[in-house]
Parts: C-alpha cells; structure tokens; sequence
C-alpha cells in the first residue's frame, strides 16, 4: 500500500514546487525593478506594446504582459506625482514603461518591412515609417530600456472615459480632433498616443489653448518630481540618472 502511494505523493510535490519556481520566476525581476502597481496601484495602466493597439498593429517582442516596470525610484516619483493630482480628480495613465532591448528591435525591422498599412499610417500620417529613426521618432536603443523612461498621460476621474479602442473600426488619423481619432479614455492632449507628427510636439503651436493648459499641466507635475519631457513627444518622460545600462528581459505577468 505504501508502495501504491509514494509515487502520487512524489508527483503532487514535484508539481507544487513546479508551480511554485514558476511563480516565483513570473515574479523575478532584475535588482532595481519594480511592477508600478506594487508601488501605486492607483494608477491606470494601458501598456499599449502589449496588444494590437499600437503603430506596429500587433504585441511587441518581450511584452508578456501589460506591466509597468520601472526603476524603484523611478515608482516612488510617480506616486507622488499621483498623490497630487489625485487631489484634483485627476490620475496618471501610463502607456509604457520598461521596453525590453528586443522590442526596440521589432520595431526596426517593422521599419523596415516594406509596406505601410492605413492602420500604421493613423500614427504617422505624413512621414514615411522608414524616416522615423532618423527623425528622432523612434531609437534602436531607448531610455526606455534603462527602466527610467515613461510614456503617459492624464485622466480626468470625473469624465466619460468609457471609450474603448474597436479593432474593426476606421478611425482618424491621431492629428485629427478628439471625437473622431482612437479613444484613449484620457484628456484631450492634441493628438493620440505615439502620434509622430509636429502636432505631438510638446510645444506645437496648432494645438487649442485647452490642449497647450493640458500638456503644461503634466509637464509642470512631472518636472516638480525631476522628470524630463522629450521636446518631440508630449508623453515621454525621463529621470535622469536613474537609468544606466539597458536590459531585455520578458515582462512577465505580476504575481497577485
């Protein structure tokens, strides 16, 4: 009877400490990283590289799963910029965070794949994909991979933002006005997330006065916690010195 019994108690083990090395590997995390949710769950994640929803049209190589990863410090600064404008009905969307080494390759040899669909053209309307790098629109190498880059934006918590992106649906291009580019159920900024166009421009002078108040507030908000906004892109952010060498590894899902 115990003969019987040994293997199945040999088997029920291995399989617990099976699931429990892939839960703890699901967690694993470079020394310095952290999921932003485990810092601030409060803050609105849409990690667009995660999903279709994107200028590429599909999930970006190393993204597992929609996660904000940062550095520590990187968390810390954004839970106070959140405190804040929490204060104010207001709360942080992050679009993207940690981009692993391999998902900036992806999009070099998207770059580079010959053919531009409608759906890619709603991110760059008047310049070619293949200009992008050298335009400054996009890097081979990104902040982003330090762990010390952001994209994001800010939510109003007292307004509609029950719009939700259609994959069969035609939309605007991001240049367009509000109502009739990709909802992104935040405020309106001027134009959509990753719009690589003069319009995206921080300072671009053909947005509304609304939108240039928008764009000044998170700028304002985001600077009074030592980030830095790429002048080309209303969304991106960095913190200086907190980033150092790039990394590549998978964004994992976040273990409850």
């Amino acid at each position: 009877m115990t003969k019987g019994r040994f293997p199945l108690k040999t088997t029920l083990t291995a399989l617990l400490v099976a699931a429990f090395v892939s839960a703890a590997h699901a967690q694993s995390l470079p020394g310095g990283f952290v999921y932003l949710h485990d810092i601030e769950p409060s803050i609105i994640q849409d990690i667009r590289y995660a999903t279709s929803n994107n200028f590429v049209g599909r999930p970006l190589a190393g993204y597992g799963a929609g996660e904000c990863v940062v550095k520590r410090e990187v968390g810390l600064r954004l839970k106070a910029v959140q405190q804040e404008q929490a204060a104010q009905n207001l709360s942080l969307k992050m679009f993207d965070c940690y981009r692993p080494a391999r998902a900036s390759l992806d999009m070099v040899r998207w770059s580079q794949n010959g053919h531009e669909t409608a759906a890619e053209r709603r991110y760059n309307p008047k310049i070619p994909k293949t200009e992008l790098f050298r335009l400054g629109y996009i890097a081979s190498r990104s902040q982003h991979s330090t762990g010390a880059a952001l994209d994001l934006t800010l939510v109003d918590l007292n307004a509609d933002n029950s719009g939700k992106y259609d994959p069969s649906k035609t939309y605007a291009d991001c240049t367009a006005p509000v109502e009739a580019r990709l909802p992104e159920g935040s405020v309106d900024m001027g134009t959509g997330y990753d719009c690589t166009d003069v319009k995206g421009h921080t300072a671009a002078p053909t947005i509304s006065p609304d939108q240039r108040a928008w764009r000044k507030r998170l700028v304002a908000a985001m600077a009074r916690q030592g980030f830095v906004n790429y002048a080309k892109e209303w969304w991106h952010f960095s913190l200086p010195g907190a980033g150092g060498a790039a990394y590549d590894f998978p964004i994992q899902p976040r273990r409850n």
